[in-house]
C-alpha cells in the first residue's frame, strides 16, 4: 500500500493495541480510534504518550461480560453500532475501518458506506463475530494455521485472505526481550525476599491468571490454583485485572521475557512467551490454530493442559520445569507475516 487511507482503528483488547500501534503511528493524520472501555485498554490509552499520535477517539462498551444476558447484550450492541455510526459521520474523510474480532464496527462501517471494511481474526471459536463480519466485511484476514473444522463457513468465503505466522510475530521484539532479561534477571532474583537458600535457585515464573467473562473464553477457563500451590518454582502472580492500574500494561509483552518461564490460562500471553523463547505452560481448554502452529514450531517450549482433571498434571509440570533449565533460544519471527500486514493494512512506524 503506497499511502495510508484515513482509517477507523478499533481497539477491543490490549493485544489489539499492541498489534495496531505501529499502523496507527504510520497512518493518516485523519485516522480515528474506537476504544473498548475495558480497564486495560483505558490504561494503555492514558499511557499512550510517545507511543501513539493523538487522534480523535470514541469509548464504547463491550456487549459481553459477567452478568450480561442476551437481551442486555443486544441493547449494548445496538447502542455501540449507533455510537460508532455517529462518530464516523463526524469524520467524513475516514473511508476504512480495520478491526480484530470486533465485528460490530464492520456493520457500522457498512451502514455508513465506508469503502474498506477489514476484519482480522485468529480465534476460531468467536462464531458470533464471524457471522457478523460475513455480513459486512470487504476483506477477511485469517491465519494459515486456522482450524477449518471449527469455523468452516468463514474459511470458504471468497473475501478471505490467509496470513502466515501468528499476530505476535508482528509486535514482539525478541532482541529487546533478550536485552531486558539480561539487564533485569539478577535484580529480579535479588528482589525476591523470603526465599530460603534451598529455593533460591528455583525458576522465577510469571503467572497470569485468566478470570473469565470474555466473549469466547467462558467454557475454556480451568481452575488450577490448588494444583500449582506446591510447585518448586517462585511465582510472580498477576491476573487479567491486576495490571490495569499501572502504565506497565504497554510493556507487558516485553516484561514477561525477564522471567524463566510462564504459566497462564491466556492464549495471548502464551503465544507472546513462546515467541520470546520461554518455556510456557498453558492451562486452558482453548483450541486455536495459532497454538497448534506454535506447538509444531516450538514443541520444546509450549506445554498444554486441557483437562479439568489433575491426573497426570505432575508429569507435565516436571517436563515444563526441566525445560526452564535449558538455554533460552527465541523463536524465529515470521518476516513474511510482517510483509503481509503492511501490504493489506498499510505502512508502520
Amino acid at each position: 500500500m503506497s499511502s495510508p487511507n484515513p482509517t477507523c482503528w478499533v481497539i477491543d483488547h490490549p493485544a489489539h493495541f499492541q498489534f495496531f500501534a505501529p499502523f496507527i503511528r504510520g497512518g493518516h493524520e485523519a485516522d480515528i480510534l474506537v476504544l473498548s472501555s475495558r480497564p486495560e485498554v483505558q490504561t494503555m490509552f492514558r499511557a499512550r504518550e510517545g507511543r501513539l499520535p493523538h487522534r480523535p477517539h470514541l469509548w464504547v462498551d463491550r456487549p459481553v461480560g459477567e452478568g450480561i444476558g442476551p437481551f442486555r447484550r443486544l441493547i449494548l450492541a445496538r447502542r455501540r453500532i449507533q455510537a460508532v455510526r455517529s462518530f464516523l459521520r463526524k469524520h467524513p474523510l475516514v473511508n476504512r475501518v480495520v478491526v480484530k474480532g470486533a465485528s460490530l464496527e464492520i456493520l457500522a462501517g457498512k451502514k455508513e458506506k465506508l469503502m474498506e471494511r477489514i476484519y482480522i481474526s485468529d480465534t476460531e471459536s468467536n462464531h458470533i463475530a464471524h457471522r457478523i463480519a460475513l455480513r459486512g466485511a470487504t476483506s477477511i484476514l485469517l491465519p494459515e494455521s486456522w482450524r477449518e473444522s471449527d469455523a468452516t463457513q468463514i474459511v470458504t468465503d471468497r473475501r478471505v485472505k490467509r496470513y502466515p505466522g501468528i499476530l505476535p510475530d508482528f509486535y514482539i521484539d525478541t532482541e529487546q526481550g533478550i536485552s531486558m532479561r539480561n539487564q533485569a534477571v539478577e535484580q529480579l532474583r535479588e528482589s525476591i525476599g523470603g526465599m530460603t537458600s534451598e529455593k533460591s535457585t528455583a525458576p522465577i515464573v510469571f503467572h497470569r491468571r485468566i478470570i473469565g467473562g470474555g466473549i469466547h473464553d467462558g467454557d475454556e477457563v480451568i481452575d488450577y490454583q490448588y494444583w500449582i500451590r506446591n510447585l518448586p518454582v517462585h511465582f510472580i502472580h498477576t491476573k487479567e485485572s491486576a495490571i490495569e492500574a499501572t502504565d506497565g500494561v504497554w510493556d507487558m509483552p516485553m516484561q514477561i521475557a525477564m522471567f524463566d518461564g510462564v504459566l497462564t490460562g491466556s492464549t495471548t500471553t502464551a503465544a507472546e512467551a513462546v515467541i520470546h523463547g520461554m518455556p510456557t505452560f498453558l492451562i486452558s481448554k482453548a483450541e486455536r490454530g495459532f497454538l497448534d502452529e506454535l506447538e509444531s514450531r516450538r514443541p520444546d517450549l509450549l506445554f498444554r493442559w486441557r483437562s479439568t482433571s489433575s491426573d497426570g498434571f505432575d508429569r507435565i509440570t516436571r517436563d515444563w520445569i526441566e525445560a526452564m533449565q535449558s538455554d533460552r533460544l527465541t523463536s524465529q519471527i515470521r518476516k513474511d507475516s510482517l510483509a503481509f500486514f503492511e501490504r493489506e493494512i498499510g505502512p508502520v512506524a
